[in-house]
């Protein structure tokens, strides 16, 4: 089994286009959970995870429209 250490290292060894968008939505999703959690444990607040991945998915959206080039090649057109 692989751990999630290992997982990132291999990711982030790569050199291609696809590994630089793929570092950019583990970034997103990475920072939307650490909001979330926070948003739990200093509000007392929860969202479903359906609404998290919207929420990721407008955040992309956004990332896109600031220059994010590699990540709007990975995401689907909406």
């Amino acid at each position: 089994m692989v751990s999630v250490k290992e997982w990132w290292r291999n990711i982030a060894s790569g050199r291609s286009q696809s590994r630089r968008a793929l570092l950019s939505l583990m970034l997103l999703i990475s920072w939307e959970i650490w909001k979330e959690q926070n948003a739990r444990v200093f509000r007392s607040t929860a969202i479903p995870v359906g609404v998290l991945v919207t929420r990721v998915k407008a955040e992309a959206s956004l990332w896109c429209l600031a220059g994010a080039k590699y990540l709007c090649n990975i995401m689907p057109r909406e």
